[in-house]
């Protein structure tokens, strides 16, 4: 998907495209890694972007030969994929560990990826609210096996940076370790948010009644 084609799509149409396009390309290589290499070329066969089907074409070539291990493997394909979304994605563990994101989610946190990577939000945040938010909504992805929408999540660093996110986060089966883990995104709102803000003072102050 290219920026341009990302832009005009809606959050929710964000949200299916990213959510079909991942369990799609999980699902395929699930099959690789059991050996099922007709099955996993039939599935092949459904992705639309040349790119995508020529790793997973390299990626069957070679299941019969030595590779790296099955869970370096998957995460280095689901690498390649996030890193081509036009926003920040981030993949975290059951116990809300990061195991992947990319190079837009590490420059939200102002760090390199290997500096954030194993480790948990409150390493980074330092409010209690913020940190039981993201705690609650991630046990709710966990829990009940749903998509969720955090549509004005405040997110303070350390550092000294403030965000304002739309964040959406969905559950999806870890082909590896066989338990759910948390696929997320965010859509940066900050400068909305604030501008909101903005006209609610000036409209404010330009009241004859006040």
């Amino acid at each position: 998907m290219t920026n341009e084609v990302a832009k005009s799509m809606s959050p929710e149409e964000r949200v299916s495209f990213l959510e079909n396009k991942l369990n799609s390309i999980l699902f395929t290589i699930e099959n690789i890694i059991k050996g099922d290499t007709e099955k996993a070329k039939s599935l092949m066969l459904s992705h639309t972007d040349e790119y995508e089907q020529t790793i997973l074409k390299s990626l069957i070539e070679n299941s019969a030969n030595p590779m790296p291990a099955q869970e370096e493997k998957t995460y280095d394909f689901l690498r390649i994929i996030i890193e081509g979304m036009p926003f920040p994605v981030f993949l975290k563990d059951e116990q809300g560990k990061y195991l992947l994101i990319n190079k837009l989610e590490a420059e939200l946190f102002g760090l390199d990826e290997a500096q954030i990577i194993g480790k948990e939000d409150a390493h980074f945040i330092q409010n209690e609210e913020q940190i039981e938010i993201i705690r609650k909504s991630d046990e709710e992805v966990l829990n009940q096996n749903k998509s969720i929408e955090l549509p004005n999540q405040n997110f303070s660093l350390s550092n000294g940076r403030t965000y304002v996110f739309k964040t959406h986060k969905i559950p999806f089966l870890n082909p590896i370790t066989g338990k759910t883990n948390i696929l997320g995104f965010s859509a940066d709102v900050t400068d909305t948010v604030n501008l909101d803000k903005l006209k609610k003072i000036v409209m404010g102050c330009s009241n004859p009644y006040l």
